[in-house]
């Protein structure tokens, strides 16, 4: 017990690179987790009693992984047992709860928990989707047994990964849930997460962004899902204001004075972060101060839901281009390239000024548009805005070797003719879209443009930019 403790304590045990070990390191740490099992006198001390009940599986996986001649696509062998506790989430006016939040925890018993160890292994080993579908399928055997089954009365967390592969449709609610996710999903595969919420939608689900302002990046994010409800972090509530909260709630106030949407505070403990939420713009809340996650939910059948009013899915065929979209609302004017290439970089340069909870979307029409200027302002906004996206027809491989998610143009698409660049920041929204006049005089560089500031119409052209993207054609960087 003594050397088990040692060899798990030496690598801190939830942060255990399994795959880092030698075979002969990884066998031994297995025969003494297994003599562990078998014998109830031999107990770890304290905590790590919680934390070796999820190492046995892991062991395992990685033992296999090893002897596979195919891992990458075999799934976890052994997952160890999984538990729901539900958390209440509050009207404000009433005081009642109205939903409730899904949260995993390790082992058969809710005491323990969330097994972050599990999902940090599991995505390092590519298998988080594995991981995730049991969490979703323990969630929703749970919530049956509690009679959550009111339209919008459970609010369930996600893996963006989970969230691509199909989760929802494979393994459907009984009724509609809100589906949490976090802006590191729309960053990861932009397209990808917009054709998956739009699928969520139109099977009846609701939208909501977790963790909001834990990012910066979150708030340019919020208009490009245009969430159902968006949960604000808990260091807005908690944490002295500063000049961050007060930028996250004036993006939130300007969201939602143009959409309906339910604000939901967390980390609610005191009657002094009550009044915070409020200030922040929030209807609903949950935390310690309303009640703590329990495994049962005694009020399930009665719950009212969130006030959700279900939204239509959208649709963004790949054949309109944001020139067609902008120029439905505003006419066009002519420019010459040379005052179209200056106007870019202003909006390049707003951008870089927003830093970190900025969103540049452009076209380049042809790689030969990609000048070593050009590729070293973008390469430079791409370290420090949170979105990086270029259209282009042609190989850039300056561009394609940094975090920018290059998406190539196809043959006959109307991007080909189009100079488009969109920024969505916390408090700035830009739109420049330009068509050429006639492609076959392309060195005399006369185009029609319209530039807005806007708000809709900017999300609207990155909405359709971005989902030209779900095919998979984005060549994407981490």
């Amino acid at each position: 017990m003594q050397e088990l403790n040692r060899l798990a304590r030496g690598a801190a045990v939830e942060e255990l690179h399994l795959e880092l070990l030698s075979d002969r390191r990884l066998r031994d740490l297995a025969e003494l987790v297994n003599a562990l099992w078998s014998e109830p006198d031999l107990e770890p001390d304290g905590a790590e009693a919680i934390r070796f009940e999820w190492l046995a599986p892991l062991i395992a996986f990685e033992q296999r992984r090893r002897i596979s001649s195919d891992a990458v696509q075999s799934p976890i062998p052994v997952i160890p047992p999984l538990s729901t506790v539900f958390q209440p989430v509050v009207d404000l006016r009433t005081g009642t709860a109205v939903a409730y939040e899904a949260l995993t925890r390790r082992g058969p018993e809710p005491g323990s928990g969330f097994p972050q160890a599990l999902f940090d292994t599991a995505r390092r080993a590519g298998r988080i989707v594995d991981v995730d579908r049991e969490c979703w399928h323990t969630t929703l055997r749970s919530a049956t047994t509690s009679a959550l089954n009111g339209a919008y009365s459970l609010l369930i967390n996600v893996e963006p990964e989970s969230f691509q592969s199909g989760l929802l449709t494979d393994l459907p609610p009984a009724s509609p849930v809100v589906v949490e996710l976090t802006e590191r999903a729309l960053l990861s595969s932009p397209g990808e997460l917009l054709a998956m919420v739009e699928q969520a939608r139109a099977e009846g689900h609701a939208i909501a962004i977790d963790d909001l302002g834990a990012n910066p990046a979150s708030l340019a994010l919020v208009p490009l899902i245009d969430p159902d409800v968006v949960k604000l972090d808990l260091r807005l509530i908690q944490a002295r204001p500063d000049a961050e909260i007060a930028r996250v709630m004036s993006a939130l106030n300007t969201h939602a004075s143009t959409t309906d949407v339910v604000i939901i505070a967390e980390g609610v403990e005191t009657a002094k972060h009550v009044v915070t939420a409020q200030a922040l713009g929030a209807t609903h809340a949950q935390g310690w101060h309303f009640g703590r996650p329990t495994a049962r939910v005694p009020d399930g059948p009665t719950l009212a839901g969130l006030p959700i009013t279900a939204r239509p899915a959208a649709a963004y065929p790949d054949a309109r281009s944001p020139f067609e979209v902008v120029t439905e609302h505003i006419a066009p004017r002519s420019s010459h390239r040379a005052l179209l290439v200056q106007m870019s970089i202003f909006l390049e340069a707003r951008a870089r000024a927003s830093g970190d909870s900025a969103v540049v979307i452009s076209t380049f029409q042809h790689a030969s548009n990609v000048t070593p200027g050009a590729s070293k302002r973008y390469l430079d906004l791409a370290e420090h805005c949170a979105l990086v996206m270029v259209h282009v027809d042609g190989p850039t491989p300056a561009l394609d070797a940094s975090p920018i998610h290059v998406a190539p143009i196809a043959a006959g698409d109307a991007l080909l003719q189009e100079w488009d660049i969109v920024v969505l920041t916390a408090d700035f929204a830009a739109v420049l879209v330009a068509r050429e006049t006639d492609p076959s005089r392309h060195a005399e560089g006369v185009y029609e443009f319209v530039l807005s500031h806007d708000r809709a119409l900017a999300v609207a052209a990155a909405r359709h930019l971005i989902h030209r993207t779900a095919s998979g054609r984005a060549r994407a960087h981490p």
